[in-house]
């Protein structure tokens, strides 16, 4: 009888706790009957989120997930979502959509902006709703554990969204005229569409500073007050805004982010990317004038001053090193037009946009400067010579730099030297005496190195010659944004098969050339082989220090010395005299 009533006993207790598991729960009371559901909880988006409803793109949707709700024995379960007013109850929710049996709901645009608009919710207005999932598996609905808030704006404008197409991102800096009107920067994106055949869109870009804070900074409309997608902005516009918004510094590089605004009637819809942009603002200056051939007085090919780098300099100090002929007449011009050019008074003044050229009396190497925020301008003799312990006869003592150790004009912005040294410290100088610090145009400069390639101006010494002996200096401002130097331990060989050496440029058999100074190297009594060719080697071991004659292997005997040019041609075997001459780039054998 015990083990009776024990059994009845049991199976009560677990018909009761199946019908405590499985009771009915109605929306508003969550209580369940019949097979029951695991507690789940939602994900996203983030309770807070607001999200403005585009008319342009109705088919965009909001994405809710949540995590699962487990069925208690098998039968898994459906959802709905469901949304109330803030101010309401999810018990008599305002909006009840399927969401299917998945745990992600896409919620396109267009229908949730219907259901709004269904319960009266006017076009353009912001509801504050809150949000849940409800399970249903049959005999059970169960409500997410927890409950976010949604602000969603209904349709009335829009515009689709769009992409930025140029220039491209990059940390590469991009180099502007500050001051010019004609060069511009181009701006492009792809379209937006407006929502609406009656409504437009105006573009916007807008330009940030490229730091954590992204501060902004100035914007512009596109081309065609707007219209366009395409900004064509004048490098002077852009100079002159980054000035007004604080980035006046010429002298630094101003890193930039951009992206751009597309405007439809209340709506505003910002381009999918921004960009990088990096601005490096650098007024070129040329010289223009009667010295030009074939086209005297033409900008477009005039020939480029070397901008200052000196910090407080830059923008504003330029020089030149370059031949004239006698009576020449010229003009700076600020880039390659007659827009923003200069003359002057004849007493060191620049006359902006006048009518008064500037003129030089004797044929001559000048060295010509322009300090154009100061409107001052100098024309002093163009010469190069080396002064330091290394200069014997010379020192460190500038007056006697001329024409002692004075080296070799050999084209603009090029000189050449050829020098015994010491082994000790030295520089070059283009003036007889220190520079004044005054940093005027008639300043003389002196040119060292930190790198033992590139040039410092009025600072610092060359790194010491490194052994006494002969070597070629040669200054170099052909690249004007780079001033540079080379100084080799210099030798002359003649190379070729129609000498003892062949061509072999490390060779013992090289014949070698002696220095006769002034530039000029030479060889007597060598022979050479008639029918084969030679050349000029500078340094053994490496073909990058050559010279040639200027009409490859029919080269004759006597010509123009042409750095890496052709073969010298023997028309006979006997024995030669040949000499080189590097600072008028001829050569002769006899």
């Amino acid at each position: 009888m015990n083990a009776y009533i024990r059994k009845i006993t049991a199976v009560l207790s677990i018909l009761a706790l199946a019908f405590a598991g499985c009771k009915k729960a109605d929306l508003a009371g969550n209580n369940s009957t019949g097979e029951g559901l695991v507690p789940f909880a939602l994900q996203s988006p983030a309770s807070g989120t607001n999200v403005v409803l585009n008319s342009a793109t109705p088919s965009a949707t909001v994405d809710f997930t949540w995590k699962a709700s487990v069925p208690g024995l098998k039968t898994p379960p459906s959802y709905t979502w469901v949304a109330a007013l803030k101010t309401g109850s999810l018990d008599t929710p305002l909006i009840s959509l399927p969401a299917g049996l998945n745990t992600v709901f896409s919620l396109p645009y267009a229908r949730l902006d219907s259901a709004l608009k269904a319960k009266g919710i006017a076009a353009g207005a912001q509801t504050a709703l809150i949000w849940s999932i409800l399970a249903d598996n049959g005999s059970t609905k169960l409500l997410a554990q927890n409950v976010y808030n949604l602000i969603v704006t209904r349709f009335q404008d829009g515009a689709s969204p769009f992409v930025l197409l140029g220039p491209s991102s990059s940390t590469a800096s991009v180099v502007i005229n500050p001051t010019s009107t004609t060069d511009s920067l181009r701006f492009n994106w792809t379209r937006s569409t407006p929502s609406g055949s009656i409504n437009t869109v105006a573009y916007k870009v807008w330009f940030y500073k490229d730091d954590a804070a992204s501060t902004p900074v100035f914007s512009m409309s596109s081309n065609n007050s707007g219209k366009d997608s395409i900004l064509s902005a004048s490098y002077a516009q852009l100079s002159d805004s980054l000035s007004a918004h604080g980035l006046a510094d010429l002298t630094q590089t101003s890193g930039l982010k951009w992206t751009v605004s597309a405007a439809s009637g209340s709506w505003t819809q910002w381009s999918s990317y921004t960009n990088q942009l990096y601005l490096v603002r650098q007024i070129d200056l040329f010289l223009a004038g009667s010295f030009q051939t074939p086209n005297p007085w033409d900008p477009p090919t005039g020939i480029q001053l070397i901008p200052d780098p000196r910090p407080a300099l830059q923008n504003k100090m330029f020089w030149i090193y370059i031949y004239l002929p006698a009576n020449t007449q010229f003009k700076f011009t600020q880039g390659r037009s007659w827009n923003i050019n200069f003359g002057g008074d004849g007493a060191g003044n620049l006359v902006p946009n006048g009518n008064t050229n500037l003129q030089v009396t004797n044929a001559g190497v000048y060295r010509i400067t322009a300090d154009i925020d100061a409107k001052k301008y100098d024309i002093s003799p163009g010469r190069m010579g080396f002064v330091g312990g290394a200069v014997t006869n010379v020192g460190w003592n500038p007056p006697s730099v001329f024409p002692t150790a004075q080296m070799n004009f050999i084209g603009t912005n090029n000189f050449m030297g050829i020098y015994d040294f010491a082994s000790d410290g030295w520089k070059m100088i283009d003036g007889d005496h220190w520079n004044d610090g005054s940093n005027s145009p008639a300043e003389v400069r002196s040119y060292g190195s930190a790198d033992g390639s590139s040039m410092t101006i009025n600072a610092g010494n060359m790194p010491n010659i490194p052994s006494a002996g002969t070597y070629k200096v040669i200054w170099d401002g052909t690249d004007i944004k780079n001033l540079k130097y080379t100084l080799q331990s210099w030798h002359m060989y003649l190379i070729g098969d129609a000498t003892a050496g062949g061509w072999d440029n490390a060779s013992p058999n090289l014949p070698e050339l002696t220095y006769q100074g002034n530039g000029v190297w030479k060889i007597t009594g060598v022979p050479l082989t008639g029918g084969k060719a030679f050349k000029f080697l500078m340094v053994k071991g490496t073909w990058d220090y050559n010279y040639g004659g200027t009409q490859g292997d029919t080269s004759p005997m006597t010509g123009t010395a042409k750095e890496g040019g052709g073969n010298i041609l023997v028309p006979a075997s006997g024995t030669y005299t040949v000499t080189i001459d590097e600072y008028n780039h001829t050569y002769m054998a006899q």
